[in-house]
């Protein structure tokens, strides 16, 4: 369904953690979300995770496809402060029909933050909001393609993704 997308293509985002990405701000409307620490909240992490297998996605997807996340699996580590920078890496594992997993690591300098895999789904999109009965929201503007995601490892290795000095966590096999 995208040609280029195989195993081994990979990428990598920086993002600096904002006040408004941690637990305390997450969700106004529940009160215990307020009593936690000021750390960098799971949900967020999840999204962040997801982030650069989306931008590998948009880079060799046809403009009138897009990619929808179906499956997460992350384990969250260590805590992060507002004002961190953080390096997230996803690594294209492995690729069924229209279906990919992602090996994903998330790191602030050294330290290992968060690790997993994620996993997508590209659809055309207007037979899938068709299909769903949904209306098209206002698409925020793609520059043209980017250049092309690294294949940064050989195709049979399906290493989880490494971006700090961590020893590699095995990744869960693919429920049947």
């Amino acid at each position: 369904m995208t040609r280029g997308l195989v195993p081994g293509l990979a990428h990598t985002v920086t993002y600096r953690v904002r006040d408004r990405d941690l637990v305390t701000t997450l969700f106004p409307d529940a009160p215990e979300f307020a009593r936690k620490p000021a750390v960098l909240a799971t949900g967020i992490l999840v999204a962040l995770c997801e982030w650069p297998a989306m931008d590998a996605l948009r880079q060799i997807m046809s403009d009138d496809q897009d990619s929808l996340g179906t499956r997460v699996h992350i384990s969250h580590r260590a805590p992060v402060r507002a004002g961190a920078p953080l390096t997230i890496t996803a690594r294209c594992l492995s690729v069924t029909g229209r279906s990919s997993r992602w090996g994903v690591r998330v790191c602030t300098g050294r330290q290992l933050v968060a690790s997993g895999w994620v996993e997508f789904a590209v659809v055309h999109t207007a037979a899938f909001l068709k299909r769903h009965g949904l209306r098209p929201t206002a698409r925020a503007t793609v520059p043209g393609r980017r250049r092309p995601p690294q294949h940064t490892q050989p195709v049979a290795d399906r290493r989880p993704a490494r971006a700090c000095a961590v020893p590699t966590l095995a990744s869960p096999a693919p429920a049947s």
